[in-house]
């Protein structure tokens, strides 16, 4: 999946590729990459990128971290980093049979801890049927992240990756349905978001439906039939130009007609 993004591997070329994005118009950047065996993403090692990047365009700047602590947190709230996408797995069998972690769940709770004590926003994701299509903590993984207070909870889905074991499996729509539920009743402050990954196909537009049947605030580039049964249907559709995890401003707001 790493294949189709921008590779920038120092902060010289970081920065020069963020300064042309935004030359070309560009509102924001995603900070990602593959983990080490500690689930860690090295972000902090571009903290003076991040930096100069923000000085030099004001553009929005997010990251996924995987696990980290509160040192790190903190470099990164210094640094300007705008939020923090982390992944919360609610089953520590899912966690060491589908990423090769051997992790607890106090692990994940101090690293929400640490972004939330940092001041950076944090929008914690939930993946439904990541244990091979069944669901298996993701109820927990909500409860887990109920500390913290995020203003956003992303619910992604497994997507069904070609040349992976788990190629050819889907997550059961009925389960989207149980745990987008739960979701916006254990939030009912916050925004709760169906993320960009949550299947393909025809499986992509039925999820979706039933995110707004369940009462999301927000669905990460939905497809044209969920746009028209929302206009249809009275929901009010404002489109925003960004992660889906970060509030959404006017400075963000885009016009599709």
């Amino acid at each position: 999946m790493l294949e189709s993004l921008i590779s920038a591997i120092t902060h010289h070329e970081l920065v020069e590729k963020a300064l042309v994005l935004h030359k070309n118009g560009s509102k924001g950047i995603l900070l990602t990459g593959g983990c080490d065996e500690r689930g860690r993403v090295p972000v902090c090692d571009i903290v003076p990128a991040i930096q100069e990047i923000k000085e030099k365009t004001g553009m929005l700047l997010i990251a996924h971290t995987g696990f980290i602590s509160r040192e790190d947190a903190s470099a990164l709230r210094v640094s300007g980093l705008d939020g923090i996408g982390f992944d919360v797995i609610g089953d520590m069998g899912t966690a060491k049979e589908v990423y090769g972690l051997s992790v607890s769940e106090m692990d994940y709770v101090e690293s929400l801890r640490a972004i939330r004590d940092s001041g950076i926003m944090i929008f914690p994701h939930v993946c439904v049927g990541l244990h091979f299509g069944e669901l298996r903590g993701e109820i927990r993984a909500l409860e887990m992240i109920r500390e913290v207070k995020p203003a956003t909870v992303i619910i992604t889905g497994l997507m069904p990756v070609s040349g992976t074991p788990m190629a050819h499996i889907k997550p059961r729509l009925s389960d989207f349905e149980k745990v987008i539920t739960k979701a916006v009743e254990m939030f009912p402050g916050a925004s709760v978001v169906l993320g960009c990954a949550h299947s393909s196909g025809k499986d992509r537009e039925m999820i979706e439906m039933i995110a707004m049947k369940c009462g999301v605030s927000g669905i990460a580039a939905p497809t044209v039939s969920t746009a028209g049964f929302a206009r249809e249907n009275g929901f009010e559709i404002n489109y925003y130009g960004m992660c889906c995890g970060l509030v959404p401003g006017e400075s963000t707001r885009i016009d599709v007609p």
